[in-house]
């Protein structure tokens, strides 16, 4: 009688033994980097490679970030091989990068960027008679019929944003109303 083997089981054997070389762990213990160490640390580090003597190489954006995570080291290795369910990783090497620097500060200004121009909520006013005759002047100038009526509406948007813009901020001049 055949003993039957669940497929799973049966797929991880084929896998160890076909990856004589154990590149399938090293990039597993890479991918798994981010997840386990949590999004902080991720922020400033990157998972790079499993060299052959099962030496995790993370680039890190700050010698002050390698400092720290090497007197880590042991937690998150333990940490990474858990995870993994293997002993894949033997020992963790931080290294600063210039790579994952710039990467790690491109990614906070396109942060900080968003969250300082998602916040602005700008509603558009309507314009009064004056301002609308006002724009109908400037676009007097645009010769082709087509052209001119575009510039109109669009000089009307962008100053019905403007508009709407001054009013959420308030008046700049102290004796303004709003």
């Amino acid at each position: 009688m055949k003993k039957t083997l669940p497929l799973g089981d049966l797929a991880s054997g084929v896998l160890k033994r076909a990856d004589k070389r154990g590149r399938r762990s090293g990039a597993m213990a890479v991918s798994a980097w981010r997840e386990v160490v949590g999004e902080d640390v991720a922020r400033h580090t990157r998972g790079f490679a499993l060299r052959d003597d099962r030496e995790l190489i993370v680039f890190v954006d700050g010698a002050a970030w390698a400092n720290q995570l090497s007197l880590m080291s042991d937690e998150l290795r333990e940490r990474l091989n858990s995870h993994l369910g293997e002993d894949s990783v033997r020992t963790l090497r931080f290294t600063v990068s210039r790579k994952v620097t710039d990467e790690v500060g491109w990614e906070e200004l396109s942060r900080d960027t968003e969250d300082y121009y998602s916040h602005e909520v700008m509603h558009p006013m309507p314009l009064d008679d004056i301002e609308l005759g006002q724009a109908a002047q400037v676009a007097r100038m645009v010769k082709n019929a087509e052209l001119r009526a575009i510039a109109l509406r669009v000089m009307i948007k962008d100053l019905e944003q403007k508009k709407g813009a001054r009013s959420a901020n308030g008046p700049t001049d102290p004796g303004q109303a709003p």
